[in-house]
């Protein structure tokens, strides 16, 4: 529900609450006759709202919650003598002064009174009215909750127990301090002081959430600075350990509402990316001084209003909006208000945006995720948040090199210098168009080399010659369309190959409209074609066949350079094929490239050996294995052989024909090719770089088919371990590889360990925004659920998991099959009438039997969960035959390379 929608929503509800439930269905219809999809969410918040507070005994608490608020007019203790509590024994501690309160407890200074040795500690109580059975439950949750967290910066459990009238105490390190903002302020921090102290915030929040522990109330009061300056986080009150349940404490929602998550509003799930928000809000008053939004008052609904509504306003432009109020902000700051709001513009004002996202899938991914991107700012280095195009990065770059870019910038124009001069003499002695020409053979093979299957990999060092070239390429070819269009092409492919989308996509833009401007039908195909392939790589393959096929009109296949381009945007058309389970049509159009291309150019051997393995595997996929091995063995011979550029396309080649000698039996076989594979990429790339992580996993897959899960188990785990080194926020790799390190788990009988990798897996997914893998991570975790017993679990995943693949995978796919395979076997475990469930169950199957999995793993779960279904009073099935029946990982493509040599 979208900001607009949910105030809707809540002035309706706020309209409806007190009538009588009888009465609410008839009064939305009144307050809302043409709406009926939001009838019945408000009906759903109304009947929430019911059940949140029955049993919560709030009516009877109403004398307490006004006698509080008569307390805290006249300053008096309710029901309590002055010095009552003063003085009172909890334990080794004796009560000395009150130094806060809250909503339901007190918080006071205590001092050890049995003689053993000198302490002072702060102890929580909760106060009189407020002791009942749901508040106790909470200390009690607080106390567990704070007994697991031992943080140099989180105030640790000293004691707890129960006072002598029954109620709960606890005894907590006590802080002599101020909070954080009041700290800085006082002291006169700037903003690097200021970044890593709340950077040590970030560590202990961190902390927490690795013990699947959420704060949930994270805010100034309970961020504490002592007198010698040691940061410590206070409070778990209302802390939520993740994936406990919520209702075993409280089904009533507590938060503060100036710091409030919008979720934490809406009444939503709360994750750890509450605290992520929380601390956007800490950051920035801490850099700025003021709040994100503007409010005409400050009562709580003006807040949820401002939080739900707004777009919080950029730190740099708030600092200079009132006058002498950035003045005195900023002289707490050291800097003047222009010179701080140039501080925060740019990378301070992207990492808190981020972080204050309305949606959580949008903010930073963790707390360490947020603390990298800060200390990448301190460090002068390019920060995530901010996803800067080439001219940021450079000059990122140039701040932290300033000396080396210097004499790099002396030898770039050393280079142009020799360029100009090069192009002056041939001037004289050939026309314009011949010198254009050898201008574009220099450059084009400078920025083909940049290429990273040329270059081993070394991405590093080609992002720095392609980003140069960016820069001075264009003006060295200013007025030289003819020279510069293809460049261009060149430049963005390389870019691409690099895994780096949007500095290509300008590139190709350029080229586009300089190859419309010269009627170029040959460049705008090559740069239609390119486009689809920046759309391929952010997984947006739906979109590429209209540009495919307007670029192959373009072209003439007589030509053997434009032959070749045809072919390469069929092999594009690959994965969006994948996708939707189209074989044949793959089988079809691989055959139609091939015969475009001849064996005899050298420029085509590349782009055969690409269609022939896709080829190949879209044989095996469609059971024709003896065809799938003849297409492949003769290329794997020439590729054992060859040392050229389509070398890099072995690995690939291996790891194809080993699933499909693994289809005919050959197990062993297929595990040696997987070897090879391995083997080869390690070659290439060297064995720690992550870039050979999905042929290790394709050797654990191959063990794994073998029945030799002992000996995949280490593989999967180092294939995990590369590709988490890649310290991606988005890694689409280790959401794979961890899915199928908890398979494997699994099938080991390892559910723990299983459930923490496939947990993690989802977490990856989600950041990744790669439906397959966010689909998969949770079918298999809804497998986990059904055999560990947990039926509403498992069928949860199942439903978020056929929500996820469905806007991609036709219904009658076998991955969106295998999600109704599971979402029934979660029904079975969890005890359903089987008579209920036989009519999906032999829905499934017919449907299996009807596609070209009919003999596959999956099809065979589907017969097996029918069957129990059909017989006579079978009851739930028993977990071990389900765990039994369950099918392997499937073997899911490893996408090839998908680049063009020279663009």
């Amino acid at each position: 529900m979208d900001a607009q929608r949910w105030r809707l929503a809540r002035e309706l509800f706020e309209a409806v609450v007190d009538f009588a439930p009888a009465q609410w269905e008839d009064q939305l219809l009144q307050q809302c006759p043409h709406d009926a999809a939001l009838r019945e969410e408000v009906l759903a918040l109304l009947q929430a709202d019911a059940a949140s507070t029955r049993g919560t005994a709030m009516l009877d608490r109403a004398p307490d919650i006004v006698a509080e608020l008569a307390e805290q007019l006249t300053g008096s203790a309710r029901g309590e003598a002055p010095g009552a509590v003063s003085g009172m024994r909890l334990g080794p501690f004796r009560l000395v002064r009150e130094i806060g309160r809250g909503g339901m407890g007190a918080v006071w200074l205590a001092e050890r009174a049995d003689g053993e040795f000198q302490q002072q500690v702060a102890i929580k109580l909760i106060r009189g009215g407020w002791d009942t059975a749901e508040t106790q439950a909470r200390f009690r949750a607080e106390r567990q909750i704070l007994a697991a967290l031992q943080h140099p910066h989180i105030a640790h459990l000293v004691d707890g127990g129960v006072s002598a009238d029954g109620k709960p105490w606890l005894a907590l390190e006590y802080v002599d301090g101020v909070d954080l903002r009041a700290w800085c302020d006082s002291r006169q921090l700037d903003l690097r002081q200021r970044l890593q102290l709340f950077l040590t915030v970030c560590e202990a929040v961190q902390h927490a959430h690795q013990r699947l522990v959420v704060h949930r109330d994270l805010k100034p009061s309970n961020i504490l600075v002592s007198r010698d300056g040691v940061v410590k986080l206070l409070d778990f009150g209302i802390a939520k350990l993740i994936g406990a349940d919520s209702a075993a404490v409280s089904a009533t929602r507590i938060f503060t509402p100036e710091y409030a998550a919008p979720e934490q509003v809406r009444g939503e799930l709360v994750t750890t990316a509450v605290d992520v928000y929380a601390l956007g809000l800490l950051l920035y008053e801490l850099l700025s001084g003021q709040r994100p939004y503007k409010m005409e008052n400050s009562t709580p609904a003006a807040y949820e209003r401002a939080v739900l509504d707004q777009e919080p306003t950029r730190p740099s432009l708030v600092v200079t909006r009132d006058g002498a109020q950035a003045e005195a902000i900023a002289a707490r700051r050291h800097l003047t208000p222009v010179r701080l709001r140039r501080e925060l513009r740019g990378d301070l004002d992207a990492i808190v945006l981020k972080a204050l996202r309305k949606q959580p899938a949008q903010r930073y991914a963790s707390v360490g995720d947020l603390a990298a991107d800060l200390e990448r700012h301190l460090r002068r280095q390019p920060v995530l948040a901010r996803r800067g195009n080439w001219r940021y990065r450079a000059a990122r770059f140039l701040q932290r090199h300033a000396l080396a870019a210097a004499l790099g910038l002396v030898a770039v124009f050393a280079l142009l210098g020799g360029l100009g001069a090069a192009l002056w003499q041939a001037q004289i002695a050939r026309s314009e168009r011949d010198t254009a020409r050898e201008a574009l053979r220099f450059m084009t093979t400078l920025f083909d080399n940049a290429d990273p299957a040329n270059q081993k990999g070394e991405a590093l060092s080609v992002r720095e010659l392609l980003d140069a070239g960016a820069r001075d390429i264009r003006s060295a070819l200013a007025g030289q369309d003819a020279a510069r269009g293809p460049l261009l092409v060149t430049m963005a492919s390389a870019y691409l190959g690099l895994q780096q989308l949007e500095p290509a996509a300008p590139l190709l833009d350029e080229a586009l409209a300089i190859a419309r401007r010269r009627g170029d039908r040959a460049l705008e195909a090559a740069a239609l074609t390119q486009q689809c392939r920046r759309l391929d790589l952010a997984n947006d393959s739906a979109k590429c066949p209209p540009l495919l096929d307007q670029a192959e009109a373009l072209l003439d296949p007589r030509d053997p350079e434009q032959a070749r381009l045809i072919a390469y945007g069929l092999a594009l058309r690959v994965y969006g094929l994948q996708l939707e389970n189209r074989n044949d049509e793959i089988v079809r159009q691989m055959r139609r490239g091939l015969a475009l291309l001849d064996a005899r150019q050298p420029a085509h051997r590349f782009m055969i050996v690409e269609l022939s393995g896709h080829l190949a595997y879209a044989l095996n996929e469609l059971g024709q294995n003896a065809e799938a091995e003849t297409v492949l063995q003769p290329l794997l011979a020439q590729l054992r052989r060859d040392s050229g550029a389509e070398r890099v396309l072995l690995p690939d080649t291996l790891g194809t024909l080993s699933a499909v000698v693994a289809e005919q039996g050959r197990t062993e076989e297929g595990i040696a090719l997987q070897r090879e594979a391995v083997a080869a990429m390690e070659a290439l790339y060297g064995k720690d770089s992550p870039i050979i992580s999905g042929h290790l996993n394709g050797l654990a897959r191959a063990l794994n088919a073998a029945g030799r899960g002992e000996e995949a188990l280490p593989v999967m785990e180092r294939t995990v371990a590369l590709d988490r080194s890649r310290g991606q926020a988005v890694n689409p790799e280790l959401a794979s590889g961890l899915c199928n390190l908890g398979v494997l788990r699994l099938q080991l009988g390892q559910d723990d360990a299983a459930l923490t990798a496939l947990d993690e897996a989802v977490r990856v997914a989600q950041r990744s925004d790669i439906a397959m893998e966010l689909g998969r991570s949770l079918l298999w975790r809804a497998s986990l659920h059904v055999l560990a017993g947990r039926a509403a679990a498992a069928a949860a995943d199942a439903q978020q998991a056929a929500g996820v693949l469905a806007p991609t995978y036709p219904p009658d796919s076998e991955l969106m099959l295998r999600v109704r395979t599971v979402a029934l076997a979660a029904r079975l475990a969890g005890g359903g009438a089987v008579a209920g469930l036989r009519e999906e169950a032999a829905a499934i199957d017919q449907a299996f039997q009807a596609g070209n999995a009919r003999n596959g793993p999956d099809a065979a779960f589907a017969r097996f969960l029918r069957a129990r279904t059909a017989a006579d009073g079978a009851g739930a099935a028993a977990l071990e035959q389900l765990r039994a029946a369950l099918p392997r990982p499937g073997d899911y493509r490893v996408r090839m390379a998908g680049r063009l040599p020279g663009g």
